[in-house]
């Protein structure tokens, strides 16, 4: 299997850009990345190493500044054993940006989950004021908790962050994301008696966002809803889901709340999620 990774993070569109090829490789094509945010960072890692038995081929970006990127966010060292890196590799000094970068980390478990939680909670201290922060971390450990405790298969979950200023593009905000290699959303709810209804991915995922859904009989799945109210204080809200062969995204400006869902032809394993948080100006 090939999949294309062309232009600006193009693992947030609806359909992926997959070919046949050699069954036994995965190759994932960089070479026209362009940008990359940390959906792309984490899926990279997390395709690689959900790979199985195939062996996984990245081409590099030909843009030097993409490639540095990606060895800078730990996504080259987080390839499995045996995966072949095709192009060149940067070399440079690495800064502390620990308050505007998460790097692509593995979690493993729930020492590894804490530890995320710890460093995002200062990253989002240092950002936002006092009346969103509780409402972001609230949400970012939703996500978190999510894919440790319910999406978790045998080779982890991968997340990523990074804030960015806005000198470039004026829209200060947070995006975070987070893959796991788990059952998917539906198989989860359906463990759930209220939710054995669901019959599609793309079912699950919209039923997933409504306040209160979870596949288990604990009082949970309140901190993505509990997220729309970062939007009263000015700021946009953007979550999209991809699970099985469906993709859901969400986007909150104030009080107007948009949610839409799709079934797509390219299945991914497990759940990957992306949110980005937009701070008010």
């Amino acid at each position: 299997m090939r999949i294309e990774l062309t232009g600006r993070c193009p693992l947030r569109r609806r359909e992926l850009r997959v070919e046949p090829v050699d069954r036994g490789r995965l190759v994932l094509d960089a070479r026209e990345l362009t940008f990359a945010c940390p959906l792309e960072l984490t899926a990279i890692v997390t395709l690689a190493r959900s790979a199985g038995d195939r062996k996984t081929v990245l081409i590099t970006p030909r843009d030097g500044g993409v490639m540095s990127y990606l060895e800078r966010m730990n996504v080259l060292s987080l390839l499995p054993e045996g995966a072949v890196i095709d192009g060149e590799l940067p070399f440079g000094d690495r800064k502390n940006l620990s308050d505007r970068l998460l790097e692509v980390v593995h979690l493993a478990g729930q020492d590894e989950a804490d530890d995320v939680v710890l460093r995002l909670g200062r990253m989002i201290r240092t950002h936002f004021s006092p009346e969103l922060r509780g409402l972001v971390f609230q949400a970012v450990g939703e996500l978190i908790d999510n894919a440790i405790s319910h999406g978790t298969g045998p080779l982890g979950a991968f997340a990523a962050a990074q804030f960015y200023t806005g000198r470039t593009s004026g829209r200060q905000g947070l995006e975070f994301a987070v893959c796991d290699t788990g059952v998917g959303v539906l198989t989860h709810l359906s463990r759930n008696v209220r939710h054995r209804d669901l019959d599609t991915a793309e079912a699950a995922l919209l039923r997933a966002l409504e306040k209160g859904a979870t596949g288990t009989e604990e009082e949970r799945g309140n901190g993505l809803a509990d997220l729309w109210r970062v939007t009263r204080h000015g700021g946009v809200t953007r979550l999209v889901l991809r699970s099985g062969d469906a993709v859901a995204s969400v986007v909150a400006n104030r009080d107007e709340r948009r949610c839409s869902g799709l079934t797509v032809e390219t299945r991914v394993c497990g759940t990957w999620a992306w949110l980005r948080v937009t701070s008010p100006h």
